[in-house]
């Protein structure tokens, strides 16, 4: 977003920060009126006249890294009863950290949409040949980081000390879009922040993980079991 545009939006957005009183002592929805509106509506024009990127160019991909990392945790849970009688385990699920999502470019505007398919595909995450629309896709702009539950029951293991963990396949890259030729080449960088999964984990203590376990796993048990 150009500095003007954003300066604008910060303007708009300080004119009633808080809320601001009613007649009846509440508060009601900050709206923009007078100048504050008329900067508003100018940062929004601003953003629709960015030019787009021209289409059928060349992404390439540069300081790409595609790591496992863990974002919840449970505290660990010695398992006990009657012998061959479902256990529940009980140990909430703490967030650790918080992922969000994003794509930031300076140069001619690109649709989110078609860089995370691109990149999709650079990563073997999406075919080629798939629509976009229709793709499995990789996590959205703005979107999130889920932590994955813990809970449910498990049997047969009592005596043991269990550990239930949530990880993220993070995905981060720069990258480069060119398209045109000539006095019309066209270039825009940009930077995207996605995931691809996350699921939920369990391990126990005291027993060796598998040598393909993920990075994540490998700090749950850091955490959870130490010595």
């Amino acid at each position: 977003m150009h500095l003007g545009a954003a300066a604008a939006i910060v303007a708009a957005a300080l004119t009633c920060v808080s809320g601001c009183s009613s007649t009846d002592g509440g508060t009601t929805d900050a709206k923009p009126s007078g100048p504050a509106k008329a900067e508003a509506a100018e940062a929004d024009q601003a953003v629709a006249r960015e030019p787009r990127a021209c289409r059928g160019g060349t992404y390439t991909w540069f300081n790409l890294r595609k790591h496992s990392v863990l974002n919840g945790l449970a505290d660990p849970q010695r398992i006990t009863g009657k012998p061959g009688e479902p256990v529940k385990l009980t140990e909430p699920m703490r967030r650790l950290r918080t992922d969000q999502a994003s794509l930031d470019t300076q140069g001619p505007r690109l649709d989110p949409q078609e860089v995370l398919f691109a990149l999709g595909v650079h990563i073997g995450f999406a075919d080629k040949d798939e629509d976009p629309e229709d793709a499995a896709g990789l996590a959205e702009p703005g979107e999130y980081a889920p932590v994955e539950g813990g809970g449910g029951e498990i049997s047969g293991m009592n005596g043991a000390v269990l550990v239930d963990f949530s990880s993220l396949q993070l995905v981060e890259t720069d990258f480069q879009y060119t398209c045109g030729s000539g006095e019309r080449r066209e270039r825009t960088t940009g930077h995207v922040v996605t995931w691809t999964s996350s699921s939920l984990g369990e391990l126990r203590c005291g027993v060796p993980l598998p040598r393909k376990a993920s990075a994540a796993a490998h700090e749950a048990l850091r955490l959870s079991c130490p010595g």
